[in-house]
């Protein structure tokens, strides 16, 4: 009995020593010869690139034309609180332009010569202008000027559409352009307010919007005298292209 417990006793000893050896953290076991080693994945970066090139940016919002425009206009000596006409040849439509904003646009026409300055050409001058002159405020729609002085005759809405040919008539309300720009539409044999350059209305709607004059600008009856209201008393400029 005395000679079993020495027996037992390190027996029980071994038993926690062995138990102890267990709680501590088992060291890494060496990679095995020849075995492959776990390698980061190198496509990792390629496709963080593909899906950085796949997300396309939003194309930046382009600026509406008729604010650089009337912010040329402005450098040109237009007031912030003017109005800007802008008659685009290539569309036939014209664009009245307020603090850089389109409030309206209108068929018009311009010469059936074409773009052009000289004198005696029968051609619209291109480029910038201001109205210099009106006449005709409280006019009968469908008076007729002749040299900016009524007539006396007022053509009814069933003459606004003369057959060719027609006289070029000048009716309801008359803009009188002068030109801005030294070389292209102001100076001697280019001047644009001595060829009496108007805006008006005209006797054959039916050609707005097609080059159609000897040189001024047409609008239809109706768009000319609107025109002609919200312009009164505002400083005005016309930009022809």
């Amino acid at each position: 009995m005395a000679a079993m417990f020495p027996i037992a006793l390190f027996c029980a000893v071994a038993f926690a020593a062995a138990a102890g050896c267990f709680r501590e953290a088992a060291p890494a076991l060496p990679a095995a010869a020849g075995a492959p080693r776990p390698q980061p994945d190198a496509a990792v970066p390629e496709k963080a690139v593909a899906a950085a090139a796949a997300v396309q940016a939003p194309p930046a919002a382009e600026e509406p034309p008729e604010r650089a425009l009337f912010a040329e206009a402005e450098r040109r000596g237009l007031p912030a609180g003017g109005l800007l006409l802008v008659a685009d040849t290539s569309t036939g439509r014209a664009t009245l332009v307020s603090r850089g904003r389109a409030l309206w646009t209108m068929p018009f026409s311009w010469a059936s010569a074409g773009i052009g300055s000289r004198a005696g050409s029968n051609m619209t001058p291109p480029g910038w202008h201001r109205v210099a002159e009106r006449f005709g405020a409280g006019a009968e729609r469908g008076t007729m000027f002749v040299s900016r002085r009524k007539t006396g005759r007022v053509l009814k809405p069933s003459e606004w559409n003369a057959p060719d040919p027609a006289e070029d008539a000048v009716l309801t309300r008359v803009m009188w352009l002068e030109g801005l720009e030294p070389g292209v539409n102001k100076g001697p044999g280019i001047d644009s307010h001595e060829r009496y350059i108007y805006l008006h209305g005209t006797n054959q709607e039916q050609k707005l919007g097609t080059p159609a004059s000897h040189g001024c600008l047409r609008f239809s009856n109706a768009d000319v005298e609107k025109l002609f209201d919200l312009s009164e008393g505002v400083e005005t400029y016309c930009f022809i292209e």
